[in-house]
């Protein structure tokens, strides 16, 4: 996996942008950005624009606790092989993101149970690891609370755009958020895989108090994960939002000619995912998985009415986009959808519409 992309108070940033303002198609001749005044760089790192190199160096404040973020809200281990950094990481994501804020020059150079170092261009920063809110598939999203050197506790949040931006403080700017859930729904129509990320700044007396509680939660015999998650949530809220990160997952070699060759033996495939609807259909377009010459289905799971219609106009908006950008010619060879109402739990139908068998997952 590959840092690709991402977004930053509402500023977009990995491709390239001619004198015109027209995108310039990236190959690998293309010119990439020079990491080479980093001592920690790796040299198989690649990022294009050159414009989020001059922001961080810049010291341009959003961009600077984006790579905070990256650098300390993770569970990698730093190790050393031959007498090089290098991460462990559980999830080739988080690696690839501790990866890119390295490259950077926000480096993650160690952790202890009590404290994490990173280097910031150069210079060493120590914060107290207060504690870490795990990733689950419920939660979609992992925090970590730190104080730094000067007292000042933070959270730093990252996880799905549709956990963090539910969380965010309402004094949040409209036009932010309008922004950043469009570079993110952008990165994943092209099959990138998708991270929002916010912070959050406490005050010791609240954090002293919330911690005893976390702690109390943490050793209860009996409902152990419904306390903690209660905790969790509660301090997981009124979130400053920062932006997102878009990771490339490329196929390997052979994976899409595999799976041709299994669908044209008639055997049931099924995906099960985490990412974005946008991505999911992306991804499995590439792979074959998906073809022009399929009925698409978009499953709409809301338990109000509300939830409903807001996932309806949700889909029109993609859908719109990907015809916008599409010529004329291009939408005249596109499918045409029909759109059906189909009432039912999602259990009962899941595997029967219209008597196929079709990819479907619940959450």
């Amino acid at each position: 996996m590959t840092f690709n992309k991402c977004t930053i108070n509402g500023i977009s940033y990995g491709d390239l942008i001619d004198s015109r303002g027209e995108h310039v198609e990236i190959t690998p001749h293309t010119k990439t950005v020079d990491f080479s005044w980093n001592s920690h760089y790796e040299p198989s790192f690649k990022f294009y624009d050159p414009k989020l190199l001059d922001d961080t160096k810049a010291g341009v404040e959003e961009v600077s606790e984006f790579w905070r973020l990256l650098a300390l809200c993770h569970t990698v281990m730093p190790e050393r092989d031959k007498g090089q950094l290098v991460y462990q990481a559980q999830s080739p994501d988080e690696a690839a993101l501790t990866s890119a804020a390295r490259n950077f020059g926000y480096v993650f150079r160690g952790r202890t149970p009590q404290s994490i170092t990173i280097e910031v261009m150069g210079k060493e920063e120590v914060y107290e690891l207060l504690c870490i809110l795990d990733f689950n598939n419920e939660r979609k999203r992992m925090s970590v609370i730190t104080r730094n050197s000067k007292g000042k506790i933070r959270l730093y949040c990252k996880g799905a755009d549709m956990m963090i931006m539910a969380r965010l403080k309402q004094s949040t700017s409209p036009l932010l958020i309008s922004s950043t859930s469009t570079h993110l729904a952008d990165f994943a129509n092209i099959g990138l895989r998708t991270l929002c990320l916010a912070y959050k700044d406490i005050e010791p007396e609240y954090f002293e108090d919330w911690m005893s509680r976390q702690q109390a939660a943490a050793v209860d015999m009996y409902n152990r994960e419904k306390k903690l998650e209660a905790v969790y949530e509660e301090i997981e809220k009124e979130l400053t939002l920062i932006g997102g990160t878009a990771i490339e997952d490329k196929l390997q070699d052979g994976v899409p000619e595999a799976i041709a060759r299994l669908a044209e033996a008639n055997i049931k495939i099924w995906v099960l995912t985490g990412d974005k609807t946008e991505t999911a259909i992306n991804i499995a377009y590439s792979c074959r998985l998906l073809t022009d010459d399929m009925k698409e289905i978009v499953v709409i799971d809301g338990q109000t009415h509300s939830e409903v219609e807001v996932q309806l106009k949700d889909t029109k908006i993609t859908f719109d986009r990907i015809m916008n950008n599409t010529s004329d010619l291009e939408s005249e060879k596109m499918p045409r959808f029909e759109i059906e109402t189909i009432h039912g739990n999602g259990q009962n139908s899941t595997m029967t519409y219209g008597g196929e068998c079709i990819c479907g997952s619940q959450l």
